[in-house]
Parts: structure tokens; sequence; C-alpha cells
């Protein structure tokens, strides 16, 4: 996916992220946060624009998404400090997240209902304490009314997938645009949870899609400015 939009001409910057049990919660969140501002504060090296960046991210990287578009002046999530640019916060213009965990404990409970031992043990190695999982759980913060201005979401779900369920992002998006912002969700039939991991037609849409949002985005920043 990140070949496919630098293709189209996009300044694309994967970053990578702490894990857990070495690191859980909110770690790999405040690495996010940070990579938005340190990407921000190089932009211009990189013949980028600052005011341009967004997010795309898989899985938990789509978790990750959310949760700095959600909050992204957050205290906590914003404790890695940038001496060089201390001003600069981790709004972003768009969020692309592919078959996200937007609701951890619901994700969990199924984890339990499938009695998928190794990810139930992942759950628990990454949230310490435990009720972390209420906080850093991008539904729960939507229905608390705990996030600033949303900017416009794309979401791909896979319909066949049993990781993270349908109907857990048909909620959140309905929630995401209770607050007045733009969401998408867009189905992929007959695929499952990592389905863009192979090349295929369903990939190829995938990746057209985010192209296409990503443009569209930029092309109303143009305008508005």
């Amino acid at each position: 996916m990140d070949r496919a939009v630098a293709a189209s001409g996009v300044l694309v910057v994967a970053i990578d992220m702490t894990l857990a049990p070495e690191a859980p919660y909110p770690a790999s969140v405040q690495d996010a946060n940070y990579g938005v501002r340190w990407l921000k504060h190089k932009a211009r090296e990189w013949n980028g624009d600052a005011s341009t960046v967004g997010i795309l991210g898989s899985s938990t990287g789509g978790h990750m998404g959310e949760l700095i578009a959600m909050k992204p002046r957050d205290p906590k999530y914003a404790a890695i400090p940038l001496p060089e640019a201390p001003k600069l916060d981790a709004t972003v213009l768009y969020v692309v997240s592919r078959s996200p965990i937007s609701d951890p404990v619901a994700r969990f409970q199924q984890a339990e209902k499938m009695k998928r031992g190794e990810m139930i043990k992942n759950n628990q190695n990454y949230w310490k304490p435990w009720e972390t999982i209420k906080e850093g759980n991008p539904q729960y913060i939507l229905d608390r009314k705990e996030h600033g201005k949303l900017p416009p979401l794309l979401i791909l779900q896979g319909a066949l997938d049993d990781n993270v369920l349908p109907a857990i992002q048909e909620k959140f998006v309905a929630a995401w645009r209770a607050t007045g912002a733009d969401a998408k969700l867009e189905m992929f039939e007959g695929c499952e949870h990592e389905w863009v991991a192979k090349p295929g037609p369903q990939t190829e849409r995938a990746q057209e899609m985010v192209k296409q949002f990503i443009a569209k985005n930029l092309t109303a920043l143009r305008r508005a400015a």
C-alpha cells in the first residue's frame, strides 16, 4: 500500500513503533504521535507540506491512527518531546484505516469467543494495567466525547473479517459521522482481515480508493486556501 500511494506522487514515510510486552500502551501511541510531529518538522526538506500530513494504518496501525486523529494534543500521547519544534502538534488532514481495531474491547471479546490464545495474550501484554483498554479505545473515546475536531476518515474492511468484525466498523463510522465529520466505510466482499497483503483485484481496488481519498482531501485543502 505504501508503494502504491508513493507511486501516485505522495510523499510516504513508514515509521516503526515500539511493541509490547517490552513497551505496553501508550508507548506505541506516543511513538505515532511523535512520528507525525517529526514528519511535519521534516516535510519541507523532502519537498513536502506539513499541512497535508495524513495517516494510513492497517489493523493495529489503524488503531494508532484513529487515536492520534482523535486526540492529537493529548499530553499523554504527546509525551515524547520534539525540541526542534515544540509548538507542533499531531493534527492530521485525514485518516485511512484498513481493518482498524476501532473497539479493542469488542475485539478482545471476539478473540475469546474464537479461542485465539495468542491474540488474547497479546492484548493482555499490551493493555497494562488492563483498564487502559477503555482509555485507549477509539469507540469509547467517541462515546465519551473526549475527542477534538475530527478529520475525514476512510475505513477499508474485509466482509469476512472474523478478527475485527464489520459490525464494529459500522458502529464506529456512524459515531464518527454523528460528530459532523466525514467518514466512509468501504466493504470488500470475500476478504478477510489482511487481504491487502496479497495481490489481486480487491487489493488493487483498495489501493486506488486510498489514492483517490488522499487526492480528494488535498484538493479540498487547496480550495479552502
